[in-house]
C-alpha cells in the first residue's frame, strides 16, 4: 500500500496525441477491475510501470472516494514464463500469489488469466502470428477483457497512442526493487543496467503503450 500516497495529479498523460488528465481517463474505474501484466521475461514488464501504476492509483482513487480507512491492494496479476520468478510487490501486484507462473502454450496462459477474471490486459509488443485457442478460452476472454495494451521493455512502443510520464522517484527506485527480486541473475541484473542506462538522463519517467483490440492482443500472448 505505500503506492496509496501517489496522486492522479502525478501522471502527465497523452492520448492520441492530446493531454488528458488521470481523472478523465480513468472515470468511471472500479476498484474491483482486474489487471493482468504479461511479462515473459520476468523483469521486462517494468517497460509497463507508468501504466502499471496509474492504474493503481486510480484503484485507491475508489477507495478514496467512498471515505474512511481502507487496507488492500488490487487484484492485478504478474504472468511469467521462467522461474525464479520475478516479484512485483513495490510496483504493487501483492502478495505473491499474484505472480502466476505459465508456461510457453497460449492456451494455458489464456486460460491462467481468464482463471483470475481479468479485465485489462497488458502484455509485450512482439511480432503477432496465428495461435490455436479452445472456443471457451475465447469467449472466457471475450467476455471479460476489454482493455488491451502493448508496452515494449525500454518503454518505447512502436505506434504508440498513450503516453505516461511521471518523476523518475519514486516509481523508478521501485522499478530498481523489482529488479533486484532477482540480483542473483546475471542476465537481470544486465536488464537492470540498460534500463539504468536508458534513463540516465533524466529525472522524469516516461513511457509509451499501444491500445489494440482483444484478438490483436491474443495473437501477441
Amino acid at each position: 500500500m505505500h503506492s496509496s500516497s501517489l496522486r492522479g495529479s502525478e501522471f502527465e498523460m497523452t492520448v492520441d496525441g492530446r493531454a488528458t488528465a488521470h481523472a478523465d481517463f480513468f472515470r468511471g474505474f472500479a476498484k474491483t477491475r482486474r489487471l493482468g501484466l504479461v511479462a515473459s521475461d520476468r523483469a521486462d514488464g517494468i517497460g509497463a510501470a507508468c501504466l502499471l501504476m496509474a492504474y493503481v492509483t486510480a484503484f485507491y482513487d475508489d477507495y478514496r472516494a467512498d471515505g474512511g480507512q481502507f487496507k488492500a491492494y488490487p487484484d492485478f496479476f504478474a504472468f511469467q514464463r521462467a522461474e525464479p520468478m520475478a516479484c512485483y510487490g513495490m510496483l504493487d501486484i501483492w502478495p505473491d500469489h499474484k505472480l502466476v507462473h505459465v508456461g510457453q502454450d497460449p492456451e494455458e496462459k489464456l486460460q491462467a488469466i481468464n482463471d483470475r477474471g481479468v479485465n485489462v490486459l497488458v502484455l509485450p509488443d512482439s511480432e503477432p502470428s496465428h495461435r490455436a485457442y479452445e472456443q471457451i478460452s475465447l469467449s472466457g476472454a471475450r467476455r471479460n477483457i476489454d482493455h488491451c495494451y502493448l508496452y515494449a521493455f525500454d518503454g518505447q512502443v512502436d505506434g504508440a497512442d498513450v503516453t505516461i510520464g511521471c518523476a523518475r522517484s519514486p516509481i523508478g527506485d521501485w522499478v530498481i526493487d523489482t529488479f533486484n527480486t532477482l540480483k542473483d541473475d546475471p542476465g537481470i541484473r544486465q536488464q537492470r543496467d540498460e534500463w539504468l542506462g536508458l534513463q540516465a538522463d533524466s529525472d522524469r519517467l516516461v513511457q509509451t503503450f499501444r491500445r489494440v483490440e482483444l484478438d490483436d492482443a491474443l495473437a501477441r500472448l
